[in-house]
């Protein structure tokens, strides 16, 4: 059962607003501006407002060893990172469509600068504040938040865009995201982790990154081609409903709206099946029921494109790939709450599965052009189905390893 001791709501406040950013400037905002006349050339840098978040992984260390001006590690950065992000939405909505563009993605620019901060901060304080029990509901509230930040950012505010226009646009996400803000203001961060940490600090950042990936290095391996199968699938879904006739509109509301809304329940069951089967086999059910989803999906790519097909597939899709990613972030929480470096370590983990899904994602569509929707579908499938054999290989051997050391420890210590 969810703990009340935790700040939830406060989490999932947070989780929300993370997205509301994201999914308006990917998604929202693209169709408004181009509406207002915006040229093609000038919409593709909304894209180069993302980049903020590639650097992560080198503001993690800093979030890490240095504490802002106000009580709390993390909660510190959260203030100033939510704070900015309040005020730039405020500021943007003030600016001119046709006129400042320039200056719109300049502050969208930094908007996304303090929504990674945001970030990582909000990770490594979940990484301090829940116990092995209770990560799974933060990592559940986690991607439901997300996904829900998703709807109201990318489809909700475009929904309601010719009442509230750009001013009332941006101010409506200022005011949800000041809502956080607040939340957080009000929360007062323990100085002690819930977690007792195990890995020593020596001081030195890259030596710290090196044992850490040396001690877990199957495990990065593991995270590294485990997108290969899911990712792939799916990225071809957009582009193949728009060659067999769908239109924008349609498209957008069941990738974005519908998908997400399954996804957000899917986040929220993934901690019954965690509590119920454990990680490592919640991780493998999961698996394999994403190989599923992008069974569904070869109909598709075969010509199938009637609306009960897309929606089935689509729907068991989004069954399994929000319940993946809480299970994978809770056995990464796992590893980074043991350690000093816990905002660093969690990012460096999540970073690689998210590189690599944006990697598979680029290689399945140049590969389309040459052997057909239908092959990579098929690939994704038995990718998947590959990885989760070498998942179960793995996380057993060092199940199995982990149970033999903590007999010896008890054996030696009685």
């Amino acid at each position: 059962m969810i703990s009340k001791r935790f700040p939830w709501p406060m989490l999932a406040s947070i989780y929300i607003s993370q997205y509301i950013g994201i999914a308006f400037i990917l998604s929202a905002a693209v169709a408004i501006l181009r509406q207002q006349g915006v040229p093609l050339d000038k919409l593709a840098l909304l894209n180069l407002a993302m980049l903020p978040l590639a650097g992560k992984v080198f503001y993690a260390p800093l979030i890490d060893k240095y504490r802002c001006f106000f009580q709390g590690q993390y909660r510190s950065w959260l203030i100033v990172a939510q704070a900015g992000m309040t005020l730039l939405l405020i500021l943007t909505g003030m600016m001119n469509l046709e006129h400042q563009f320039s200056w719109i993605f300049a502050a969208l620019l930094f908007y996304m600068f303090f929504m990674s901060v945001q970030d990582v901060s909000v990770d490594g304080l979940s990484c301090k504040l829940f116990d092995a029990d209770s990560r799974k509901w933060a990592s559940s509230i986690q991607f439901s938040g997300n996904l829900l930040g998703n709807i109201i950012g990318g489809g909700l505010i475009l929904m309601l865009y010719p009442w509230l226009h750009w001013h009332g646009s941006l101010w409506v996400l200022a005011g949800l995201t000041s809502i956080s803000l607040m939340q957080i203001v009000l929360f007062t961060e323990p100085e002690q982790s819930a977690t007792k940490v195990q890995h020593i600090d020596s001081g030195n950042l890259l030596r710290d990154v090196y044992h850490f990936i040396k001690s877990q290095r199957r495990w990065f391996m593991l995270l590294a081609i485990y997108p290969i199968g899911f990712t792939s699938g799916f990225a071809i879904l957009t582009p193949l409903l728009i060659d067999a006739g769908w239109q924008l509109g349609e498209v957008g509301f069941i990738t974005k709206v519908f998908g997400s809304a399954i996804g957000v329940v899917s986040a929220l069951f993934a901690t019954a099946v965690i509590t119920r089967l454990g990680r490592i086999k919640a991780l493998l059910t999961i698996t394999l029921t994403q190989a599923l989803g992008l069974a569904f999906i070869i109909p598709i790519t075969m010509g199938y494109t009637d609306k009960l097909t897309v929606y089935t597939a689509v729907t068991i899709y989004f069954i399994g790939f929000p319940a993946l990613l809480v299970t994978l972030s809770t056995m990464i929480m796992d590893k980074a709450a043991v350690t000093h470096r816990k905002a660093t370590f969690f990012t460096l983990q999540f970073s690689l599965v998210s590189l690599m899904g944006f990697i598979y994602s680029a290689i399945s569509m140049a590969l389309a052009k040459y052997v057909g929707y239908s092959i990579i579908t098929i690939a994704g499938v038995l990718l998947t189905l590959a990885v989760a054999m070498l998942a179960w290989l793995i996380l057993e051997r060092k199940n199995r390893d982990d149970k033999y050391q903590n007999i010896n420890i008890e054996s030696s210590t009685s």
